[in-house]
């Protein structure tokens, strides 16, 4: 049977209706609300935190570059804001302001102390309600402000010294893998300061108030190296002599050979006077530097000739990157053949050949390194390196150098394109990480 409801509870129900509506309305309304800003708030969290790695990685001191990087990022993220640059803080840190003078020391802010410089990037932006408050239902003000803050690092891998032992004998004008040898080294060593000069200026990492920079630089050697103005000598000779003529099969019969092993980073520099009518070269020893469009020039003009003595262009490696400000050492040598030997007798210790074996047999190579490594810089001990890279000849053949390097450090190379992955695999290492933390941790 049914049943009618009196038409005055009807009215009732309406009244009831309208009473509760706003209230109603107000629940959806910060039910929706609410939600909102939760994904949004949220949405800014993750938008800050790529934002702050993202500028890290990206590396310049422009703050409105930087700006605009992490607003492209947060829009992305915050479609229904209106963020503008002015919401964006970006705050640059380097590790010295950090930590002080203990900036890059291992175990104070991480087990390996590497350098860093930090960002700490903030949003603080107004976002419109779509159901404010108003007489009739309850929300949110017509305009709220959300924040998200995050902190990422970019922490650099260590700079290197790197020191190339350039052969510039005269074996260097034959021709190879489609190119005159010298000329290929030059173009290798040359493309190589091009990466480190990228890397130099891309970086803004600093320890006690001074960038940290890659540097290089080139000895070449014959029968000595040149200093551009006459050859010199490291070795150590009997005589103790402040200077010796070019005619090196006389001097090398003279050379000190323990003397010379024992503390070669502190062997005296012996000038060699005049030089062989027929030696036609043209290089020098260049320091460590920065400065890679110089240093380019400068070995573009180099040219070979004459004999091969190995020993001497290490030796002088050694106290060039001894004398360098980076941890890592690097001493990488560029040869084509065998220090000069006597073809028809061996053990003629008038000869390069004859000398190299003598040193590299009694350790030169394995003391150049342990003097190197036994210093430390900034508190981190120094890690030190000698690779030999042959090339056009069977590196077997020159067991002096072998012994230099060892079995692990010694490759033949097949291409100039060869040579140049290998320097560069030897000089990379991961140039920076990113680290990411919240603001507040």
């Amino acid at each position: 049977m049914q049943v009618s409801l009196p038409s005055h509870q009807r009215g009732i129900a309406s009244i009831i209706f309208v009473i509760i509506f706003p209230l109603l309305f107000s629940v959806f309304a910060l039910a929706v609300e609410s939600t909102r800003y939760l994904q949004t708030h949220a949405r800014i969290g993750d938008s800050v935190e790529v934002a702050s790695l993202a500028v890290a990685a990206n590396a310049t001191f422009d703050t409105t570059t930087n700006q605009e990087l992490a607003k492209g990022i947060v829009d992305a993220y915050v479609p229904d804001g209106e963020i503008t640059l002015s919401d964006i803080n970006i705050v640059r840190k380097s590790c010295d302001q950090i930590y002080g003078s203990n900036c890059g020391k291992p175990g104070i802010y991480d087990k390996e102390g590497l350098v860093f410089t930090e960002y700490r990037v903030t949003l603080s932006s107004e976002f419109e309600s779509w159901y404010p408050e108003d007489d009739y239902a309850a929300g949110y003000e017509e305009t709220l402000v959300l924040e998200g803050s995050a902190v990422a690092r970019k922490y650099q891998g260590f700079t290197i010294d790197v020191a190339f032992v350039a052969d510039f004998s005269g074996s260097m004008l034959d021709s190879w893998n489609g190119d005159t040898k010298y000329l290929g080294v030059i173009k290798v060593i040359s493309d190589i300061t091009q990466k480190l000069e990228a890397f130099n200026e891309s970086t803004e990492l600093e320890l006690n108030g001074q960038r940290i920079l890659n540097r290089v630089s080139l000895i070449g050697y014959n029968m000595y190296p040149h200093d551009g103005s006459r050859y010199y000598s490291n070795v150590d000779y009997y005589g103790n002599y402040s200077s010796l003529t070019w005619e090196w099969w006389k001097n090398i019969p003279n050379i000190n050979f323990n003397a010379t092993v024992s503390d070669p980073l502190n062997n005296k520099r012996t000038s060699i006077t005049g030089r062989y009518a027929q030696d036609y070269s043209s290089f020098r020893t260049l320091d460590l530097t920065e400065d890679f469009p110089s240093f380019r020039s400068t070995i573009s003009r180099f040219y070979p000739s004459y004999g091969t003595a190995s020993y001497e262009g290490i030796i002088e490696a050694g106290k060039i990157v001894n004398r360098g400000k980076n941890v890592r050492k690097l001493i990488i040598v560029l040869s084509d053949g065998e220090d000069s030997p006597n073809q028809n007798n061996s053990s003629d210790n008038r000869y390069p050949g004859y000398a190299a074996l003598q040193l590299y047999n009694r350790g030169l190579c394995d003391n150049i390194l342990s003097s190197l490594e036994s210093n430390n810089i900034e508190g981190r001990q120094v890690e030190a390196k000698i690779f030999v890279i042959g090339f056009g000849y069977d590196i077997d053949k020159n067991p002096g150098l072998k012994i230099c390097a060892g079995e692990d450090n010694i490759q033949s190379a097949d291409s100039y394109q060869e040579i140049y992955d290998t320097v560069l695999e030897l000089i990379s290492e991961e140039v920076g990480h990113l680290y990411f933390r919240h603001y507040d941790q």
